[in-house]
């Protein structure tokens, strides 16, 4: 690296933190909402991509996280209704300088607009933000793809490379979200293949440094039986319900080529058995050169 570049570094966050639509009992939102402010103030990322927050958790967290700001939108109606994909900043350092919302759909810019065969409306929120100390300037995008439709999750893949593409222009790029899919599927090959018309993306967890920490999974269900079998395989065993999967997350930080990742986990927090979420977070350090 010559006297005239830096590397600039920034910490980043995926988290699904599970709808409030139940309020009730031990993994009711009441139940986890320090927990989920607690795992984000104790990891400290500069920018976090959330999925499936509610107006009333949104509030939640701005309470408990003022040093946080928070961009979305509600997926139903582009104002309060439904679930928000919100993209929170650290305010001490970083600027937004732009930030909006589009619909994975046949009409992106339409609130509320249901796509192809999904089960209800899936937003995508993006920011431009500025660092401050060195005005190091980058683009955060933060999604949630949807859990039912075969078509709608690969044409989501398609239409969020392409409005990427538009939006990145020459900046560095942070894709955070829960994709619903491995990454042995078709949706993920979209988002990772190469061309010239397109951004190329690769998967945090697959180029970092240093390599992977923590679990090999995202998506747990609350299944309390099977991640103590996972965290302490020699004194549990646990045959876990059909149709989970605990060997490949769902939830992925992808970069351009421009982020070099150091470092990529998962992380299986939590309190006296208790998790925050039914998903992981996922946290990388990434870097990108600065000329000057």
């Amino acid at each position: 690296m010559n006297q005239l570049e830096m590397e600039h570094e920034m910490r980043c966050m995926s988290f699904n933190i599970k709808n409030g639509y139940d309020n009730e009992g031990v993994d009711g939102w009441p139940s986890r909402a320090t927990m989920v402010a607690g795992m984000i103030r104790f990891h400290r990322p500069d920018v976090a991509g959330l999925q499936e927050v509610l107006y009333n958790q949104l509030e939640d967290l701005e309470r408990l996280l003022p040093e946080y700001g928070f961009i979305g939108v509600g997926r139903d109606d582009g104002e309060k209704a439904g679930e928000f994909m919100n993209i929170l900043y650290r305010k001490q350092r970083l600027e937004l300088l732009g930030s909006g919302t589009f619909w994975l759909s046949e009409q992106p810019d339409k609130p509320g607009a249901m796509g192809w065969d999904a089960a209800c409306a899936r937003t995508v929120t993006w920011a431009k933000l500025k660092d401050k100390r060195d005005g190091a300037e980058f683009l955060h995008v933060n999604t949630h793809f949807d859990h039912m439709g075969v078509v709608a999750v690969e044409q989501s893949a398609h239409l969020l490379v392409e409005r990427v593409t538009q939006l990145a222009g020459s900046s560095p790029v942070m894709i955070t979200g829960d994709f619903n899919c491995t990454s042995d599927s078709v949706p993920y090959r979209i988002l990772c293949q190469r061309g010239e018309q397109r951004i190329p993306l690769n998967d945090a967890s697959a180029v970092a440094d240093y390599h992977h920490f923590g679990l090999s999974f995202t998506f747990h269900d609350f299944d309390r039986k099977e991640m103590a079998s996972q965290m302490f395989p020699e004194q549990y065993h646990h045959d876990h319900a059909p149709g989970l999967e605990f060997d490949s997350p769902i939830d992925f930080i992808f970069v351009n080529d421009l982020v070099k990742v150091q470092s990529f986990g998962i992380l299986a927090d939590h309190q006296g058995g208790k998790f925050p979420s039914d998903h992981l977070p996922i946290l990388a350090d990434v870097a990108w050169k600065l000329e000057r």
